[in-house]
């Protein structure tokens, strides 16, 4: 069976109704990395449904889950993110979202982003562009000017990324109209797509967090890179993303607070 951006939809805004019998009700959780770091019955139900779903209506592709149910992956594979922003879904915010990608050899070449909470999809096809729940095209914003651009970033749950990610907050909050953090790479991605923020940084990810994000801002035609300007990668963690007119500030401004030379490593 051939994969179809209309089956990942349906599974994914699926698991969000899972999500969604959990919301405001979850009173425990375990912790993973740090305390901020949490994972839920909510992120593990949703998992189990995503990652059955798939096998299921494709048996010969591999999957790729966050909540420790892992395949050996080749060429091409899902990648799942079944909970994203589970902090914010644990406290009762609304920006969560659920994420499904599937990749092949050239990278990301499906993606959903659904957000249970506001009932917004986001959707994307490589070379097909990138859509919202009501199948309006998305593009992203024509801010010409940093002084006039909403930017957002992501804490690292490594502590020795930390002290980086405080330094760009530090220099953007001079530059931009402010600058957020929404705790949702995913959603955050899909939102720079839809014109709504204009820059995006993060480092510390993991694949799930940014597969159907960067397809869905590429698509929306903005520009997604490393945050040292190079080809963006789904194994580093590392991403800057754009409405392209700004990236080059964008990546000028992040080099500033320190450049990265290898996986995990940057120098100050």
């Amino acid at each position: 069976m051939a994969v179809k951006i209309e089956k990942l939809i349906e599974i994914a805004r699926n698991a969000g109704k899972i999500v969604l019998r959990f919301y405001r009700q979850v009173t425990e959780y375990g912790a993973k990395m740090s305390e901020a770091d949490i994972v839920t019955e909510a992120d593990m139900e949703s998992q189990k449904y995503i990652v059955e779903s798939l096998n299921r209506c494709f048996p010969e592709i591999p999957v790729l889950a966050e909540e420790g149910l892992t395949s050996r992956i080749g060429e091409r594979y899902f990648v799942v993110d079944p909970l994203d922003g589970t902090l914010n879904f644990f406290h009762g915010l609304p920006f969560f979202s659920i994420s499904i990608a599937y990749v092949d050899e050239k990278g990301p070449c499906m993606g959903v982003v659904h957000a249970p909470a506001t009932g917004e999809t986001f959707f994307a096809v490589r070379g097909e562009g990138s859509y919202d729940h009501i199948g309006k095209r998305l593009h992203v914003s024509t801010t010409t000017e940093l002084r006039q651009c909403l930017a957002v970033t992501g804490w690292p749950y490594d502590e020795l990324l930390q002290p980086w990610t405080q330094r760009t907050v530090n220099l953007f909050q001079k530059l931009v109209q402010e600058v957020r953090i929404l705790g949702s790479a995913a959603l955050e991605m899909a939102y720079l797509a839809a014109g709504h923020i204009d820059l995006y940084w993060e480092v510390g990810l993991y694949p799930w967090d940014l597969a159907a994000g960067y397809l869905l801002v590429e698509e929306a035609g903005g520009r997604v890179s490393d945050v040292n300007g190079e080809n963006f990668s789904l194994s580093t963690g590392r991403v800057a993303a754009s409405n392209g007119i700004l990236h080059e500030e964008l990546i000028g401004n992040l080099m500033k607070c320190g450049e990265f030379r290898e996986e995990g490593r940057y120098e100050p």
